[in-house]
């Protein structure tokens, strides 16, 4: 670990090979530790079958991105990580370079950096299943980079490059509205950076941005139902309907889900750096300002939204963009306080609880694959829906290989697509994917559940749609092993094959 310390106080850049040495171990254990998908992971892996300007409830950027890595590599489990881990080492490295924008010294631009890996919105849930919301954290370093460096260095590709950021944010993730919002008002009482508002050049920011976001901006205005009606539901989880006490508990939600959020942020600093975070509350400067602005301005946006919606649930994952604010307007404060001139490892000292906690949380994904089975739990990625689908498939062998596969659930309809690749999935909703079913042609239905060996409603509606009677099929059961259960436990599956009348 001194090697380690002295190592990034003599070279701070060298953070990014921290990073990226993250980045590569996140890749090569969510690879080897299971075949199984998460919830998120299952939905790209089905939707990524089409190209579209809208998905439902979540815009489309993370979706065309997978769509061109799945058609790439190929359906897989490396398809899916390669795309996450590469956003977030973006993340990483944009927001490093929006600090050094703001920072000659370059241990601050690796505590900036530290700081990302410290927020469990980065380390524990974009690991544990995360899509949209690992897109929406690259693009807001990306806005933070451009922006504060338009601000700092007015140039035309800044400027362009802030309307790209908000364009491809805005088609991330809605609540990236929120971000640039904040920072227009957080810039309005600095009279020196209130005249960037009135330059020329802004106007390339507006159309480019508009010009990423019309696309879909039509989709969702055609479509407006189903492009929010989801969001509303989950964040009006558990409302009572008595107007104050649900929004009394919103309030409660969001401030939970900040402090919990941004105190190992916090925490970090403290270990590395000790009573210079604190002391480092009594400065100011611009760009402590504009940043403590935004950060604040985003929670009170954010609380102002949730109020008028009546939402009684803010999760962490929500604020997930916001509190990215926090790591940088942190070490900007203890830079102007003379905090990293007093403490010269302060940034390496960082390295290592922010180590911990993104190598340690691979560790415990791993370990909970592979150790939890001996005590008879299982996380949702180790379900056997892989094995499953390979077994019905060997069992008809090439010559009964299915045209289409169709499914009621996310999961298993993404399991299917990795068993067989090249065999498209239906889902019953995603509208697009009913025109797979092809009446004249063999496939393949399957199932989850222990006694239900009959073809479930939504399946059978959707073959109906196709000119597919279902009460014709012949429904059979298969129990498949968990792995790393060493047989002892299974699950039930059902599956029935669709042949030509």
């Amino acid at each position: 670990m001194r090697r380690l310390r002295d190592a990034l106080t003599l070279k701070p850049e060298r953070v990014l090979w921290l990073v990226a040495a993250y980045c590569l171990a996140a890749m090569v254990l969510r690879v080897l530790r299971t075949e199984g998908l998460q919830a998120d992971e299952s939905e790209q892996v089905v939707l990524s079958q089409f190209l579209m300007l809208g998905y439902g409830r979540q815009p489309p950027f993370y979706n065309w991105l997978q769509y061109g890595v799945m058609h790439l590599v190929g359906p897989s489990i490396f398809a899916l990580t390669v795309l996450k881990n590469s956003l977030l080492f973006l993340c990483c490295l944009f927001f490093g370079l929006a600090a050094r924008q703001l920072s000659e010294r370059r241990d601050v631009f690796a505590a900036a950096i530290l700081g990302v890996l410290s927020l469990p919105a980065v380390t524990v849930l974009s690991q544990r299943d995360l899509s949209h919301a690992v897109a929406l954290l690259f693009c807001v370093s990306l806005f933070l980079y451009a922006f504060l460096g338009a601000l700092r260095h007015p140039a035309f590709w800044r400027y362009a490059l802030t309307g790209v950021a908000i364009g491809i944010g805005t088609i991330s993730k809605y609540n990236f509205v929120v971000v640039p919002i904040a920072a227009l008002i957080a810039i309005l009482p600095e009279a020196e950076l209130r005249r960037r508002l009135f330059d020329k050049r802004l106007i390339a920011t507006i159309v480019i941005a508009a010009a990423i976001c019309l696309p879909h901006a039509l989709w969702f205005l055609g479509n407006l139902h189903d492009a929010t009606a989801g969001t509303v539901n989950e964040m009006r989880d558990d409302a009572t309907g008595h107007f104050l006490t649900d929004r009394l508990d919103g309030f409660v939600t969001l401030i939970g889900a900040a402090i919990k959020g941004g105190f190992p942020v916090v925490l970090f600093l403290m270990i590395a750096f000790g009573r210079e975070v604190l002391a480092a509350w009594k400065v100011s400067t611009v760009w402590t300002r504009v940043t403590g602005r935004m950060f604040l301005l985003c929670l009170v946006i954010v609380g102002l939204i949730s109020f008028g919606m009546g939402a009684t649930t803010i999760s962490q994952k929500w604020l997930s963009p916001f509190l990215l604010l926090l790591p940088l307007y942190l070490c900007l404060k203890i830079e102007a306080n003379g905090g990293f001139y007093r403490r010269p490892h302060g940034a390496a000292i960082l390295a290592l609880p922010a180590s911990v906690l993104a190598f340690g949380f691979l560790l415990y994904l791993a370990a909970g694959n592979i150790f939890a089975p001996l005590l008879g739990h299982y996380q949702k990625d180790s379900l056997p829906t892989v094995p499953f689908v390979r077994a019905v498939l060997a069992e008809a062998g090439p010559a009964g290989r299915p045209a289409y596969i169709v499914s009621d659930s996310m999961i298993l309809a993404g399991s299917a697509r990795l068993a067989a690749p090249d065999v498209p999935v239906a889902q019953p909703s995603i509208a697009a994917s009913a025109a797979f079913i092809m009446p004249q042609h063999p496939g393949l239905a399957v199932w989850t559940g222990k006694d239900n060996n009959t073809v479930p409603e939504q399946i059978s509606e959707l073959l109906r749609g196709r000119g597919i009677d279902p009460t014709t099929l012949d429904a059979k059961a298969m129990d498949v092993p968990y792995p790393y259960s060493r047989g002892r436990d299974t699950e039930r599956f059902h599956y029935a094959w669709i042949t030509h009348p």
